[in-house]
C-alpha cells in the first residue's frame, strides 16, 4: 500500500500540472518555475509520506492511538524539508493534504477511493479531531517559518491563536477550514461535504469519456473554475466542451486562446492547482492510468 500510494501522489500531482491546455493556470505548454515548485515539494515530501502510512498502519492495528500520533511534527517537518528542496517555495495546501490522505488511507485500509468513500472519511475525521495545542502550534509555527507568512497572518486573523489553542478550542479540522475559506487545496480534507469524493467520480467519468486522462483532468479543471470564469470566457468553454477539448486541433486552439486571453488580463485560477493534484492523485490511486 505505502508504494501505491507514494505512486499516486507523484504521477497525479505531475499530471495535474503538466496536463495541457488548461486557460489561466499550469500546464506543459506555459512552463515556469512554480509548476516544477509543485511538483518537486511532493518529491521533497517523499520521506514524511512513508511516515504518515507507517502511522496509520500502527493505529489501525492497535499498537498506538490516534492522539499519540506526533501528526503536527510530522506536517512540520514535511513543510521545512520542501522549504530546503524547494527555494523558499512550499505549498502548504497541497503538502498537508497529502500527508493527511497518506495517513488515513493507510489507517482505513482503503482500497477503493469511491467504494470505500466512507471508511476514508472517518478516518479523516478521527485524524483532524486532535485538538493537541502543541501539534497544532508546530504546524502555525512552521507556516511562518517557511515563509508562508500569508497563511499565518490570515490564521491570526481568523481567531486561531495561542490563546484559543491554550483553551482547547482549536481542532485540526478548524486549522484546515480557516485555510480552506482561501487557499482550496484544504478543502480536499473538509470531510463535512466531502466534495473531493464527488470530484474523484467527476474526474472518473470524464476519463471513462475521453479515454485520456490528460483530456480528463483539463475537463475537470474547467468544471471546477467555471463559476469564477468571466461571463464572455464561457462561449469558449462551451465551443472546447463541443470538439472534445484536447482531442481535437479546434478544441485545443479555443482553449489556446482562452489562456492567451486570460494572461493578457492578469487572470489566474493557480490557486486551484493543488486541489486538482489531490483529486487527480486520488483518482490514479482508483486505478485511472496515464
Amino acid at each position: 500500500m505505502e508504494t501505491l500510494i507514494l505512486k499516486a501522489f507523484m504521477e497525479g500531482t505531475h499530471l495535474a500540472v503538466y496536463a495541457s491546455i488548461k486557460p489561466g493556470s499550469h500546464h506543459r505548454l506555459r512552463l515556469d518555475k512554480e509548476s516544477w515548485f509543485l511538483v518537486s515539494n511532493v518529491i521533497a515530501i517523499t520521506e514524511y509520506m512513508i511516515q504518515a502510512t507507517e502511522y496509520g498502519e500502527r493505529v489501525r492495528r492497535g499498537d498506538r492511538a490516534i492522539g499519540d500520533i506526533e501528526i503536527g511534527k510530522l506536517i512540520a517537518r514535511a513543510l521545512r524539508e520542501a522549504y530546503r528542496w524547494c527555494s523558499r517555495r512550499v505549498y502548504p495546501s497541497l503538502v498537508i493534504p497529502i500527508l493527511l490522505y497518506s495517513l488515513a488511507i493507510s489507517h482505513s485500509n482503503t482500497e477503493s477511493i469511491i467504494r470505500d468513500a466512507g471508511k476514508l472519511r472517518r478516518s479523516l475525521d478521527l485524524v483532524l479531531s486532535i485538538n493537541k495545542w502543541r501539534e497544532i502550534k508546530q504546524i502555525i509555527d512552521t507556516l511562518r517559518g517557511v515563509n508562508r507568512n500569508d497563511m499565518y497572518k490570515h490564521l491570526v486573523a481568523s481567531g486561531i491563536s495561542h490563546l484559543a489553542g491554550v483553551e482547547g478550542a482549536v481542532t485540526l479540522n478548524e486549522l484546515f477550514t480557516v485555510l480552506g475559506s482561501k487557499w482550496p487545496g484544504f478543502i480536499s480534507v473538509d470531510t463535512r461535504e466531502y466534495r473531493v469524493v464527488v470530484y474523484v467520480k467527476k474526474l472518473l467519468e470524464y476519463y471513462k469519456r475521453y479515454n485520456d486522462a490528460e483530456n480528463a483532468v483539463v475537463a475537470l479543471y474547467l468544471d471546477m473554475i467555471q463559476a469564477k470564469m468571466p461571463g464572455w470566457a464561457r462561449k469558449y468553454v462551451e465551443e472546447a466542451f463541443r470538439d472534445n477539448l484536447m482531442h481535437s486541433r479546434s478544441g485545443a486552439k479555443r482553449l489556446f486562446e482562452l489562456d492567451n486571453m486570460f494572461r493578457k488580463q492578469g487572470i489566474s485560477y493557480n490557486e486551484y492547482s493543488e486541489l486538482l493534484a489531490i483529486i487527480t492523485s486520488l483518482a490514479v490511486y482508483e486505478g485511472m492510468r496515464i
